[in-house]
């Protein structure tokens, strides 16, 4: 039912529909009543419901009858209503609502240009572009790499801009698509579908378009009520798509950083987000459209609610809210399943804004943990704590709910605040190797030739990479110098002159043939140190191992001057991981913490490796031994913004020194080449994840542990 004075939606069970439907202004309560109770049987609704039933009509303004308006009582719940929506954004403080225009009229207009999006036609371009989008990407060289840098650099300071542009230019063109979608499905089904309020939300704070399209809830086909909950969706990955066109194929640098910023917004957060039905998204509503079960959340909960009162406190005539037992299985475990995202979104939302916003600020982000937990905590629990008290449902079992009550909040608190659980910290980490022998030019002279293990790999400024395992005097480098070239065809033409003198003088006087040989003598050493000179000119590799070259591609055809620095060969038979523990962990690595590690390669998560702690540097550092643990290489520290090189972190850290790494557990072909040859899946330069294990604590204790350390970190105290 709709109640058109306000765009108010209504749903009914098929008794309460049934017995409604009855009520025409001829028939009297107790005939419709009596009428759909020989219609239905057991089914029809009892007395009892058939009044909650009037009740809640009454409230909503529902209902019509042949008596004067009671005018004091619609104004009284009129201001009730708008008590209850004041309160609701108070109470949703984070994701307030502030509506702007109405966008019916405009989309009447339009609706016919438009409509097609959402059609045969529209699916089979949405399906082209999203194939034509993967397919930029795969082609774009050295994607993956790409991808992955940009990444890294999703949350520095000078992206931020382009950031939350993208996101708010994605977000309405989303919000459009709801829009759209049910104006041509209500047109479509003789529904209307009423699209009357565009606004802003203040998604924490952050403003971002909304479009109010419940007018979707009319619509009689559930298909076409899944469609309007995922337009928004469609619209972002077809932008996406484009987007990733654009990426792929302009090379200016900011239009390049936009569109792959739009790229992650369109594909990773309405994936993340919107798709998630345990939140209250686009996804809540298609599961809720395609389950057909209206008002699922709602409905879960109060499935739990019937679940303790019936089975815990023994409460007589229980309403189960559930029409089936499919129905039961579905919101016992939607119930469980979205307290538990709620709840870690939630925390997380927290804890992001702690560790983004700094100074007073931080203020900010402490109001909000505060009132989040007086509206999300306190004024649930006291709300129950007065319905256990006062209402009359419990009056006959009230102290054994009051008993069973309290005995659950004891095992809550006895497990949150007595029971140790595992306490573990994390810290990033980079493999170094203990065996590293450095590679210098020999010998002047213009590269000519380079191994197509250096040549293969396109390296940008600034990196470091590690290039796959090369074998003793493997040939690197090949360098060309005219000089010394000409030098040496000098003197080989003097030794060809002096050959034929030694020869002739033979023939004429021994003595002085001997002089001439003694002369072809001192031709040739000198053709030899030439010819070791040239073959200074050959860069060699001086050991088994990992080629690590800095921009070596780049220098290609470029002149090398004697004892230049072209990189180092890295051993693999013993390596270390140089770990970066953040300030707070310098004590609990001393005291607690158990000398063996676990660590995992980022991007590898199926591999183990296991080490031992050989070492804590004793005083705080903040010269990362990588760039690669820095903000700009996708690390987890931020760099000062002066450092070029990206080692230089804003905060100290104690640097963790790992060695006895050993293979854990990994895929089968990998375990079995390990056990053959002892190597580990592991390259120099290569990031890695370490797991540090520190003594059980109860989950209050290392609760209260974060907090503390949040705010010395931020206040610095």
């Amino acid at each position: 039912m709709q109640d058109h004075t306000n765009n108010a939606f209504f749903r009914l069970a098929e008794p309460a529909y049934r017995f409604i439907g009855l009520l025409d202004g001829k028939r009297s309560v107790a005939d419709a009543w009596k009428f759909v109770s020989e219609q239905l049987g057991d089914d029809a609704p009892t007395q009892g419901e058939v009044i909650q039933l009037l009740g809640q009509l009454y409230t909503a303004n529902l209902l019509q009858a042949e008596v004067p308006a009671d005018t004091h009582t619609l104004f009284a719940r009129y201001k009730k209503r708008k008590s209850r929506e004041i309160t609701s954004y108070l109470m949703n403080i984070m994701f307030a609502r502030l509506p702007l225009i109405d966008p019916d009229a405009f989309l009447e207009r339009w609706i016919k240009l438009l409509g097609w999006i959402f059609s045969p036609v529209g699916l089979v371009v949405w399906l082209a572009l999203i194939g034509w989008g993967i397919y930029s990407i795969a082609e774009y060289p050295g994607w993956q790499q790409e991808l992955t840098k940009q990444q890294g650099g999703l949350l520095s300071p000078e992206n931020l801009v382009l950031l939350y542009v993208a996101f708010a230019f994605i977000k309405g063109f989303h919000e459009m698509g709801h829009a759209i979608s049910c104006k041509k499905f209500g047109r479509q089904s003789g529904t209307g579908g009423e699209v009357h309020v565009i606004g802003i939300m203040f998604l924490v704070f952050t403003p971002v378009p909304y479009v109010d399209a419940s007018s979707s809830w009319a619509l009689r086909n559930k298909w076409h009520r899944a469609i309007v909950g995922a337009a928004g969706m469609w619209v972002e990955l077809a932008i996406a798509s484009i987007a990733a066109m654009v990426w792929a194929r302009v090379g200016v640098p900011w239009i390049h950083a936009f569109a792959y910023n739009v790229m992650f917004v369109a594909s990773f957060s309405t994936i993340v987000f919107n798709a998630n039905p345990l939140l209250r998204y686009d996804g809540y509503y298609i599961l809720s459209d395609l389950l057909e079960i209206p008002n699922l959340g709602q409905r879960a909960n109060e499935f739990i609610y019937y679940l303790v009162k019936r089975y815990v406190w023994n409460v007589r005539f229980a309403r189960n809210p559930a029409y089936s037992r499919s129905e039961e299985g579905w919101l016992f475990a939607y119930a469980i399943a979205s307290f538990l995202m709620r709840a870690v979104v939630s925390v997380s939302i927290m804890f992001y804004l702690a560790s983004v916003l700094d100074g007073a600020l931080i203020l900010l982000a402490t109001a909000m943990a505060i009132a989040g937990i007086l509206t999300w905590v306190m004024v649930p629990i006291g709300k129950f704590l007065h319905y256990l008290a006062t209402n009359t449902e419990l009056s006959r079992v009230r102290t054994r709910a009051v008993v069973t009550t309290a005995l659950f909040a004891i095992a809550l608190i006895a497990g949150v605040g007595a029971i140790p659980f595992p306490d573990r910290a994390r810290a990033q980490g980079v493999v170094e190797p203990l065996d590293m022998k450095e590679i210098f030019a020999g010998n002047d002279g213009f590269v000519e030739e380079m191994s197509p293990v250096i040549a293969s790999v396109a390296t940008r400024p600034g990196d470091v990479l590690a290039i796959p395992v090369v074998s003793k005097n493997e040939l690197l480098v090949r360098s060309v110098n005219p000089q010394l070239e000409s030098q040496r065809k000098e003197l080989v033409a003097e030794r060809q002159r002096l050959v034929v003198r030694r020869n002739m003088a033979f023939t004429e006087e021994v003595g002085k043939a001997q002089l001439v040989q003694g002369q072809i003598d001192a031709i040739d050493a000198q053709i030899k140190e030439m010819d070791e000179r040239l073959k200074e000119l050959e860069v060699r590799a001086p050991q088994d191992g990992v080629l690590v070259v800095p921009e070596l591609e780049s220098k290609k055809h470029a002149f090398l001057r004697q004892g230049d620095r072209l990189g180092l060969v890295a051993g693999l038979d013993n390596l270390i991981i140089r770990a970066a523990a953040e300030n707070e962990l310098g004590g609990p690595l001393d005291t607690e913490a158990s000398r063996r590690v676990e660590i995992r390669v980022e991007g590898r998560p199926e591999i183990l490796l296991t080490g031992r702690i050989a070492g804590k540097v004793p005083a705080g550092t903040n010269q990362l031994p990588s760039a690669a643990l820095g903000y700009q290489m996708g690390g987890q520290f931020n760099t000062a913004p002066d450092d070029k090189q990206g080692t230089k972190t804003v905060e100290n850290f104690f640097e963790v020194r790992i060695d006895h790494i050993a293979l854990e557990k990994g895929p089968a072909d990998l375990m079995e080449k390990y056990k053959a040859d002892k190597k580990l899946p592991l390259l120099p330069g290569q990031r890695v994840v370490v797991r540090f294990d520190l003594r059980h604590k109860p989950l209050a204790a290392q609760a209260w542990t974060s907090l503390l350390q949040l705010f010395q970190r931020k206040f610095q105290i």
